[in-house]
């Protein structure tokens, strides 16, 4: 993993978990892997350990942001391929790239940012739901393509790879798309075979090789998860106590006291 001295600026111009302009930034952290991976459940019991969960959306210190937040407008031709199951969503250019540029950005700039939220039955945005983002001290994206596109990639201080096998993600993703989001048997098991499963391979696995921390069976890998927060957590208490000290300043895992180098996280915890 790259060691950013104090002194050191990421190449998208922002101070390495430090500030620009005074400003203090966020510790983005990206999380990534395929369909089903548990990406979000990870986020999930990171937040609720660290007792973020339950609190006031403008008193957060970490905060969680979905990808899918980000898909496009499709067009009407697109939205009918779409109603019938015939439309990739793991393909990058399903997603808006610029808007996720421009959002992390500003978020890294420390603004208060408004996301639409993502209606799965309807395949778009939701119009008149926004997510409201306040200035947080980590931010955790997550996503299937997160580490996809390279100038978004560059954004992170942290990434870390949710691996999971394919059986069991699609085993998760059948009942969850049936009962969640409106989708027939037939369309899900097609959807996948034909869109998911190569857009996996193609796009989504190969990023792997970019992520600072794997972490193989996602959510179920409690010991894994237990390690990042401690970091998190440490991270989260040196900024109380010595908010804007040089040390601090300093960018990369570091700030967290990972170990230098990219780690696997082999962590069982007991069955």
């Amino acid at each position: 993993m790259d060691q950013n001295s104090p002194s050191e600026v990421k190449p998208n111009g922002i101070r390495a978990n430090g500030s620009e302009n005074g400003i203090k930034t966020p510790f983005l952290i990206g999380v990534a892997g395929g369909t089903a991976s548990g990406k979000s459940t990870v986020c999930k019991r990171i937040m609720e350990q660290l007792g973020q969960a339950d609190m006031d959306h403008t008193q957060r210190q970490v905060v969680s942001i979905s990808q899918d937040s980000f898909y496009r407008e499709l067009t009407p031709a697109e939205m009918l391929r779409a109603d019938k199951g015939l439309f990739n969503f793991d393909h990058p250019d399903a997603f808006n790239e610029e808007l996720m540029l421009t959002t992390l950005q500003d978020i890294l700039q420390g603004k208060k940012v408004e996301i639409n939220e993502y209606d799965y039955r309807s395949n778009a945005l939701h119009p008149e739901k926004k997510l409201t983002i306040y200035p947080a001290d980590v931010v955790l994206f997550e996503g299937i393509l997160v580490f996809y596109f390279p100038a978004i990639r560059e954004l992170f201080h942290m990434k870390l790879f949710v691996d999971t096998d394919s059986d069991t993600r699609l085993a998760r993703r059948v009942p969850r798309d049936i009962n969640e989001r409106g989708r027939d048997l037939e369309q899900v098991l097609n959807a996948y075979m034909v869109f998911v499963k190569p857009a996996f391979e193609e796009f989504c696995s190969p990023t792997k090789k970019f992520a600072d921390v794997i972490i193989p069976r996602g959510a179920d890998n409690t010991v894994a998860i237990d390690l990042i927060v401690q970091h998190i957590r440490e991270f989260l208490n040196n900024r109380t106590r010595q908010d804007h000290s040089p040390h601090l300043a300093s960018g990369g895992t570091s700030a967290l006291n990972l170990p230098r180098g990219r780690v696997e996280a082999h962590c069982y915890s007991p069955q």
